[in-house]
């Protein structure tokens, strides 16, 4: 039998039966994570203009029923629920903490009185196989550290009477008591103004060699503090035994769910891929089951879908205020905390569903995975939506963008269209650039590095090695992927983590060398590049550098030209800060070496220090005007798609 999860309000736990296995260890809650769980209920119980479907949820619960055999050894004996038992596998101290809140609570609002006695229900019991008595002397009020675990519960006691007596939030402590109570005692159908507190509950089923036991859960869970993701649960959700095996479409039904066991598992090895993964996200995101990412996605453009959200738009305050009651939004239904997608899901599969509901879902699932693979083998789209992560697009916009045209709104239809609608919101991207003439009344782009600019020209030019990669697979000259996860987890020899650099390609004299090391260590650089050192120890730095620039250059740059998007380059921050001021034939060589060293270094740098761009093919240890003049209209040729309307030169004006 599969796993099953539902949510239940912790009223429908009360008149069960609970047992805590010796594997863990006592109840071991602090005054904080008391307080911290106190905070949150009251907090919510209190929330002004909540929605009839609005509730707290706790984390899961995961729970395993008692064998015959664990009851009989354990001598577990109740009158609750025709004696069943449910063996926590984890939330034990959440479990314990409410069940001791319930007993302070009845305590102080019905003295003398038991729960059963005003609501007809009782306190759920929590049995430990090592510690017994525990659940007794939750109900005793004596304080006692007789054992550890009473020590404990005496003082997560002490802790909740201290916060209601003497808690800041608190205005009236009696009033406090009721409200928390009513979110503790009433389920959803009877439920007051103060709303519920649920709690997902997983449930293994059996232990077969196929299915984890209840211990190997709980070294998963605890020990190896790997917590239970929404896709466990949406999970459970698609391969739990329903109720429509029994008709006809049962074997139609069993396969399917074998399908989608199957299928699960290869949406989750392909997006363990490290390439895939850093495609669609900028940085690293460390996550135990990356199919939650896909999840994700679909719970966002749903949201982003609800014509809720699009009809509050035309009311006024108050309005909006009464139809959050009547009419909450699909974000106010589920939440915003980590367990949002999973509730998400569980709304889908609340109500008894048929298994044309089930192939449904599913079905959703796997486009939006082939969207994403489909994404990801595109050469051209690879590039673009890679970008548009790269500069912190939200994916759900990315998503919106190859589905309607974010101009004119229409539906796309054909893959031109996907692709003209991703090189439109790029090129928007880069509105802001403008055009100059030159003193020859030539137009270029006006881009000049600044600290400030420093991202924005990182942008341009990363977009410009992948424009350069996206035209050589449209020419079919070569099928070539730009290498994400080596851009975005850049590292040094070392292996320690690098940024990328904007690098002055001419740097001669940018940087002033402050300090003798300085000095020495571009003299090493600069002197290895020509073939007679000066001899005479007498000269000056000054001296020596001024010999040296007259071998390797033919004229120096100004300023401005230096700063012009024609003498920019990408150079990771490692490479560029340790020769950042050295002469070009020395940083060419310096590149070349580390890409024999297998060092990534993206096309276009290569290019640069190549000398791709020279036409007469003479100068390898030089970087001159006509160089920077030649690349930067390589730049703007290459990126033509992207930048504004180029003007016409003053003499082609009308």
């Amino acid at each position: 039998m599969e796993n099953t999860i539902t949510l239940y309000s912790i009223s429908e736990l009360l008149d069960r039966n609970f047992f805590i296995p010796s594997y863990q260890r006592g109840y071991r809650w602090n005054e904080q994570q008391v307080e911290d769980l106190l905070n949150d209920i009251y907090a919510f119980a209190i929330k002004p203009n909540k929605t009839e479907k609005e509730f707290y949820c706790l984390q899961p619960i995961v729970v395993m029923t008692c064998d015959e055999e664990t009851k009989q050894l354990n001598k577990l004996q109740s009158e609750f629920d025709n004696n069943n038992w449910y063996e926590i596998v984890d939330g034990q101290q959440r479990l314990t903490t409410i069940r001791i809140l319930i007993a302070y609570l009845v305590n102080e609002l019905y003295p003398g009185k038991t729960l059963y006695e005003k609501h007809r229900k009782n306190p759920y019991k929590i049995e430990y196989e090592t510690r017994k008595d525990c659940n007794t002397f939750i109900d005793t009020f004596i304080e006692s550290d007789e054992t550890i675990d009473f020590y404990f519960i005496s003082k997560a006691r002490k802790t909740i009477q201290s916060w209601f007596n003497n808690s800041s939030k608190i205005k009236d402590p009696q009033k406090a008591k009721e409200k928390i109570r009513n979110t503790i005692i009433y389920n959803k159908e009877e439920q007051e103004q103060e709303g519920i507190i649920q709690v997902i509950w997983y449930e293994i089923k059996g232990t077969t060699k196929k299915q984890e036991s209840p211990i190997g859960t709980f070294i998963r869970i605890n020990l190896g503090k790997i917590p239970l993701t929404s896709s466990e649960l949406i999970k459970a959700l698609f391969l739990q035994e329903r109720d429509f095996y029994k008709d006809k479409e049962n074997e139609i039904a069993k396969l399917k769910q074998l399908q989608i066991a199957t299928e699960w598992d290869r949406i989750e090895n392909a997006l363990q891929n490290e390439d895939f993964w850093w495609f669609i996200n900028k940085d690293e995101n460390k996550v135990t089951s990356r199919i939650d990412y896909l999840f994700n996605i679909i719970k966002d453009v749903k949201i982003s879908k609800d014509p809720e959200i699009v009809q509050r738009k035309t009311l006024n305050p108050n309005q909006i205020e009464l139809r959050k009651k009547s009419n909450p939004t699909i974000e106010e239904q589920i939440g915003t905390d980590s367990y949002a997608t999973f509730r998400y899901f569980y709304q889908k599969f609340d109500k008894q569903i048929d298994f044309k509901t089930l192939k449904k879902e599913w079905d959703t699932i796997q486009h939006y995975f082939y969207t994403l693979e489909e994404w990801y083998n595109n050469p051209v789209w690879y590039h673009y939506i890679g970008f548009l992560v790269y500069i912190d697009l939200p994916f759900i916009e990315v998503y919106k963008l190859t589905k309607n045209d974010f101009e004119t709104k229409k539906e796309i239809k054909t893959k031109k269209e996907v692709t003209d609608s991703l090189k439109k919101k790029i090129k928007d991207h880069f509105k802001k650039i403008s055009w100059e003439l030159d003193a020859e009344n030539i137009p270029f782009i006006n881009v000049f590095f600044s600290n400030e600019n420093r991202k924005f020209i990182r942008e341009l030019l990363l977009l410009y090695n992948l424009q350069h990669i996206v035209k050589q697979c449209e020419a079919k000259t070569i099928i070539y992927k730009f290498p994400f996860k080596t851009f975005k987890e850049i590292r040094n020899i070392e292996g320690h983590k690098m940024s990328w650099d904007v690098e002055h390609i001419d740097s001669y004299n940018t940087n002033k060398l402050p300090n003798r090391k300085s000095k020495v260590l571009w003299l090493e650089f600069s002197l290895e590049e020509i073939e007679v050192k000066p001899e005479n120890s007498k000269y000056d730095f000054d001296y020596l550098q001024k010999e040296v620039v007259e071998v390797l250059t033919d004229s120096v740059n100004d300023e401005d030209i230096k700063n012009n998007i024609g003498n920019l380059t990408l150079l990771d921050a490692g490479t560029n800060r340790g020769y950042g001021n050295a002469l070009f034939p020395t940083k060419r060589r310096k590149i070349i070496e580390k890409d024999e060293l297998g060092i990534f270094i993206p096309i276009c740098t290569k290019n640069v220090f190549l000398k791709y761009f020279d036409k007469s093919g003479k100068k390898n240890l030089k970087w001159e005007l006509d160089d920077i003049v030649n690349y930067r209209n390589n730049i703007v040729n290459t990126l033509k798609d992207f930048l504004p309307e180029k003007p016409k030169p003053e003499n082609e004006q009308i």
